[in-house]
């Protein structure tokens, strides 16, 4: 669930599938151990780059030599501003400075708006009122959603993600869009007081290890909105957050789900 960006010029390989960011992303982790620099979709076909030709990948499609240029700028070419409700997603070089934007530099963390697990988060963001709310973003990764959330309404906003480069990348991209949000490392058990809303893109087995922090941090009456997990697996992370007493329900889309959850009984 990465897309990677820049690198110096030289001789990289393409490979164009027939299947679709998401499809690809399914083999996300077989692809990154083949050394995979990036992956954009396009007219719904996903391209995937590497430094070197892999000897074998789960996905099929036509291999293309890209000699003696930058391969970031290919992959620039097909990365398009996302809109989800009122929210348009956009790389710096597609910006025009309208207000709706949300100006995201990929490459260092995952969140462009381009999969269906953020716009899935992005989408159940906009049908809260965040008007005055304290929002958690855990495993904020590029911070376009503790972004959004500030630009929504909410009085303060709080991300964090143990990794350290998701960091630095959601401090930049905050800055880039004057949104005030307080980035961390850490997780949710490292944040003290409760929050109305709390957002987290996190794989399954990520969210069902948080999920008792994430029901401690979570206000009375408060809303939990959850994402990176598979509609195959809805059942095992549905089964970890009543687990941490919550009440909590799947809403499917494509491939993913977006999970909404209240303390229970409230």
């Amino acid at each position: 669930m990465t897309l990677a960006g820049g690198g110096p010029s030289s001789t990289t390989w393409v490979l164009h599938t027939d299947v679709t960011l998401d499809d690809l992303n399914v083999h996300l982790a077989v692809l990154e151990d083949a050394g995979m620099l990036g992956a954009v979709e396009q007219d719904g076909r996903a391209s995937a780059y590497f430094p070197l030709r892999p000897a074998a990948l789960p996905v099929a499609g036509r291999w293309e030599e890209l000699a003696d240029r930058d391969w970031s700028e290919a992959w620039k070419a097909g990365l398009e501003p996302v809109r989800v409700g009122a929210v348009v997603v956009t790389p710096p070089w597609h910006a025009t400075g309208a207000g709706e934007e949300i100006v995201i530099e990929p490459g260092q963390a995952f969140g462009t708006g381009h999969h269906e697990t953020t716009a899935g988060c992005l989408a159940a963001l906009q049908e809260r009122d965040l008007a005055g709310a304290r929002v958690l973003d855990v495993g904020t990764g590029s911070g376009v959603l503790a972004i959004a959330a500030a630009r929504l309404g909410a009085a303060a906003v709080v991300a964090v993600d143990t990794d350290p480069l998701a960091v630095d990348a959601a401090v930049s991209n905050a800055a880039i869009n004057g949104a005030r949000v307080d980035v961390r490392r850490g997780s949710a058990a490292d944040v003290d007081g409760g929050f109305e809303i709390i957002v987290a893109n996190l794989d399954t087995a990520a969210l069902s290890a948080v999920a008792d922090a994430l029901a401690d941090r979570l206000a009375s009456g408060g809303t939990l909105v959850a994402s990176g997990v598979s509609r195959e697996r809805a059942g095992e992370a549905l089964d970890a957050l009543r687990a941490a007493g919550l009440d909590a329900a799947a809403h499917a889309g494509a491939e993913w789900v977006v999970l909404v959850a209240r303390p229970a009984g409230r």
